[in-house]
C-alpha cells in the first residue's frame, strides 16, 4: 500500500504542472460582431489550416513565391532568432500575409519551437492570453527577436516583401 501512495504522489507532483500550465490551443469562438467563428488565444499552424481560414491559408502559401536569393541569407542568419505572431482569423491581412509567411519559414527550415502565435479578436483580446505588453494596434503583427530583444516588427504588411523585412531584422545584430 505505502509504495501506491508513492506512486500516486509522484505521479500528482509530475502531472500538476502540466494542468496548471497547459493552455487550450487553437480554441474558437463566434465574434458576435460577425457572427463567425474565430481562433481565439493561443493557436497553431494546424488550427490555421482548417475551416475558412484553412482554404485561404492554401491559397495564399501556394501562390506566393518568395525571393530565393533572399531565403539563402535568412537560411544562414536566423540562429537565435523567436517570432510571435499576432493575428486574427477574420481579419484580410492576416489572411493573406500570415500564409505567405509561413512559406519563408517552412523553406528556410525555421525551428517551430521558436515560433508562437496568438489569434486575437477584432478588440485585440486573446481571453486568457495576455496580449497588452506587446501593443497590438493591427494585425497581423510579426514580432521579431533575438535573445529576447525585439529586433524588429511587421505591421499588417511589409514595408517591401515579408522575406526582405525579415532579412533586415535578421541581419540586424
Amino acid at each position: 500500500m505505502f509504495k501506491n501512495v508513492r506512486y500516486s504522489t509522484l505521479l500528482a507532483f509530475v502531472m500538476l504542472p502540466v494542468i496548471l500550465f497547459s493552455q487550450e490551443i487553437n480554441r474558437k469562438i463566434i465574434d458576435p460582431r460577425l457572427d463567425k467563428e474565430i481562433l481565439y488565444g493561443y493557436c497553431d499552424r494546424n488550427g490555421l489550416e482548417k475551416g475558412e481560414f484553412g482554404k485561404l491559408f492554401e491559397e495564399f502559401y501556394h501562390r506566393y513565391e518568395p525571393d530565393r536569393a533572399v531565403l539563402d541569407k535568412l537560411k544562414l542568419k536566423q540562429e537565435g532568432v523567436e517570432i510571435l505572431i499576432v493575428l486574427g482569423t477574420w481579419c484580410s491581412d492576416s489572411q493573406e500575409q500570415v500564409p505567405r509567411f509561413f512559406k519563408i519559414l517552412d523553406k528556410i527550415n525555421f525551428k517551430k519551437k521558436s515560433l508562437q502565435m496568438i489569434c486575437v479578436s477584432r478588440e485585440k483580446e486573446a481571453g486568457e492570453v495576455e496580449t497588452v505588453n506587446y501593443n497590438i494596434q493591427k494585425v497581423p503583427t510579426f514580432i521579431v527577436y533575438r535573445k529576447g530583444r525585439e529586433i524588429g516588427r511587421i505591421i499588417e504588411s511589409p514595408y517591401t516583401t515579408l522575406e526582405k523585412d525579415l532579412l533586415m531584422f535578421f541581419s540586424d545584430n
